[in-house]
């Protein structure tokens, strides 16, 4: 499913209508309802927790796109701008005042979640924006969730893909996004309008990596998206975000996740298409560069 993008009118329209900056509770649970959509740029001033139930979502801010798969979650500090996209993802945001929060956030934090923490995620449905603010069996519950978050969060931002500061070198990320499996620095440079070499040597600059690293850590995070398919293959993926060798994929995927691609489908809960898909698939050639 494509995303349908929200212009910045209706995304601010349509959190103005939800309440959320307005709630009286220090904190809530929000289940989106609007499936497959993308909000343009916006803030709130609670912390946000971020997490996808099902499906994988997108999360933009000023330096940096980050994927979330589902076990993962991603919480945003208050007033820090960032655009999101739920794509095929059931996301539950949960929302806490600064000031109650057992620790300083200050910039986006991505993290596995545990267990426990996903059981009170689907559990805190119950308390809406609207909930009472006197309600102590729910501050009581927020409180203890967020004292469970805090320590999570000096984890790193694995599933993280940099911007760009310059028009250029987003640009180039842009063309480069769009098709992971085919993506070219000379197609990319041209999309820029700069040439190869100045996009190599700016494109490292801005973002502390190269083209080729960041290709890869592209394709793996796409792979990522894929996998969480029901009837996903590994094989078939490694090809369609453009590796050739299942070796190559399985390393690059680790690097990236601490898993082998099977391992990371069987933790999601998605089906594979064959029994026995694994990276010892069909022979593959060498990586696509």
């Amino acid at each position: 499913m494509h995303p349908r993008a929200l212009t910045p009118a209706e995304t601010a329209d349509r959190l103005v209508l939800l309440g959320l900056d307005e709630a009286r509770a220090r904190a809530f649970a929000y289940e989106d309802d609007l499936r497959g959509a993308a909000y343009a740029w916006h803030t709130h001033e609670r912390h946000q927790l971020l997490y996808p139930l099902a499906g994988t979502a997108r999360l933009d801010v000023e330096d940096a796109s980050f994927l979330l798969p589902p076990q993962r979650a991603a919480l945003i500090p208050a007033g820090e701008r960032h655009a999101t996209s739920c794509r095929d993802a059931s996301v539950i945001s949960i929302y806490f005042d600064p000031a109650a929060f057992p620790c300083r956030v200050a910039a986006v934090r991505i993290f596995e979640v545990p267990a426990l923490l996903r059981e009170m995620v689907i559990y805190a449905r119950r308390w809406p924006v609207a909930r009472r603010p006197d309600d102590a069996t729910a501050n009581t519950f927020f409180a203890a969730m967020a004292d469970i978050l805090a320590p999570l969060l000096d984890r790193g931002a694995t599933y993280r893909l940099p911007r760009g500061r310059t028009r250029p070198v987003q640009r180039a990320i842009e063309c480069a996004l769009r098709d992971v499996a085919s993506a070219d620095l000379s197609r990319a440079a041209a999309f820029a309008g700069a040439t190869e070499r100045t996009l190599r040597r700016r494109f490292r600059d801005e973002t502390g990596v190269t083209w080729r690293a960041f290709i890869t850590r592209a394709r793996v995070l796409r792979a990522i998206d894929l996998l969480t398919s029901p009837g996903a293959s590994v094989t078939r993926v490694a090809l369609d975000v453009g590796f050739q060798s299942l070796g190559a994929f399985a390393a690059a995927f680790r690097a990236v996740t601490g898993q082998t691609p099977s391992e990371f489908r069987r933790a999601a809960g998605a089906t594979p298409a064959t029994p026995g898909d694994d990276e010892q698939g069909p022979a593959m050639k060498g990586e696509v560069a």
